[in-house]
């Protein structure tokens, strides 16, 4: 592991400002999501789920963020004029895998940064099958994007991302870094 990303694990209304926090994400009336509903003890305990999931909820008149209880902390509109960047990137780490023996597997998650008028919201979400109608959502808002990776213009499977085609979209950019994470994802 090359580089320590703190993330907003409790308290995300307070800290999305300046660390990124796991956020579900609803567009289109679909969510987008590998969040737990409950996590058990044990699985805390082994930091299994350990960061809070916010909620961010992309409606044709607003954005609304939502702290780690549902509770909404920001509305947005999806203006050019009040959200002046959304921001794309991609990062990797390495997680746990359960069954015998030390298994581990990359996990890949989209990094969406939003700039308003007033604040920038860091959110990660490791559904990748949210980028397609996220793109299109960005696209038909008119809103600036930022694509560093030239996400919008790959032809990639992003649910069936793979490792060569990660590395071949981060190499040379700050992305291509092993980011550590906390417990596992199974």
């Amino acid at each position: 592991m090359q580089k320590l990303m703190p993330v907003a694990v409790t308290n995300i209304a307070d800290n999305i400002t300046h660390q990124p926090a796991y956020m579900t994400i609803v567009l289109n009336d679909h969510k987008y999501s590998t969040a737990r509903k409950k996590t058990p003890f044990i699985l805390k305990a082994l930091n299994e789920g350990a960061a809070a999931h916010g909620r961010l909820t992309i409606t044709p008149s607003r954005l609304s963020l939502a702290d780690e209880r549902g509770t909404v902390f920001q509305t947005l509109a999806p203006i050019p004029t009040v959200i002046t960047d959304v921001e794309l990137g991609l990062y990797r780490s390495i997680v746990r895998q359960l069954g015998n023996g030390v298994r581990m597997k990359a996990r890949y998650t989209l990094a969406v940064t939003l700039t308003s008028d007033t604040a920038t919201y860091q959110m990660l979400n490791t559904d990748l099958s949210v980028l397609k109608p996220l793109l299109a959502w960005i696209t038909d808002f008119h809103l600036h994007l930022t694509d560093s990776l030239q996400l919008a213009t790959s032809d990639i499977d992003w649910p069936n991302l793979t490792a060569d085609q990660f590395e071949a979209l981060t190499k040379g950019t700050p992305y291509f870094a092993w980011q550590q994470t906390i417990g596992a994802h199974w």
